[in-house]
């Protein structure tokens, strides 16, 4: 059964966050296995993915209605209905996430802070360390470290899952779930841009001006 999407689900800054991350990600992995001086460009894209990260936290209480996670996290009756629907190919055309939809956004969010965040302690034991690796013990940074390695995969699997059900939407049900995300209303309200400015600036405090010696 087919199930049209409406073309203006998402706001700018929603759909402006959804791709800068979804490039930020691939880079970051890339970068990692690549390794050497690549790691360089790893870390910062790995601090510009915490200020995503945070901008989009925020985006979920101060943006408009679709971009609230409150109105797409929903409990695990609605999910469960949801899947039902999705294997009986019967879905209801809406704006916005679906109700597994949203859990998978909580789950992205999730995952992708656990990995940016235990970035900031690790070191690689050999020309790079996280910028606050310094601060705690040196356990610490190994937990850190083994924590940051393992979710990598987590991760991966996560943006896996998202590609997979996104081509099932597109192949079985026949439902451009993507356009949404590229075509939309082009208005950045003010608010957007200051909560960006105070991700960005959260994010120097922490790599930057914290780990400076007293």
């Amino acid at each position: 059964m087919s199930a049209p999407v409406p073309a203006a689900a998402w706001d700018l800054p929603t759909r402006a966050f959804h791709w800068a991350l979804a490039v930020l990600v691939v880079f970051s992995f890339t970068t990692g296995k690549i390794g050497g001086p690549w790691l360089e460009w790893h870390m910062k894209s790995g601090y510009a993915i915490l200020a995503l990260l945070l901008f989009r936290v925020a985006w979920g209480f101060a943006g408009p209605a679709n971009a609230r996670f409150t109105a797409f996290v929903r409990g695990p009756v609605a999910a469960l209905g949801h899947a039902r629907e999705l294997i009986a190919r019967r879905v209801t055309a809406k704006a916005g996430h679906t109700p597994l939809g949203g859990w998978m956004v909580l789950a992205m969010l999730v995952v992708l802070a656990l990995q940016a965040g235990t970035g900031l302690f690790t070191n690689d034991e050999s020309s790079h360390e996280g910028p606050l690796s310094r601060m705690v013990s040196n356990a610490t940074v190994d937990r850190m470290s083994v924590i940051h390695g393992w979710n990598q995969w987590v991760v991966a699997a996560v943006v896996g899952v998202h590609v997979v059900a996104i081509a099932y939407y597109h192949v079985v049900l026949k439902a451009n779930v993507t356009r949404g995300m590229v075509t939309g209303p082009t208005q950045v309200p003010a608010r957007a841009w200051a909560l960006l400015a105070a991700a960005a600036g959260a994010v120097y405090y922490v790599v930057v001006v914290l780990p400076r010696p007293a």
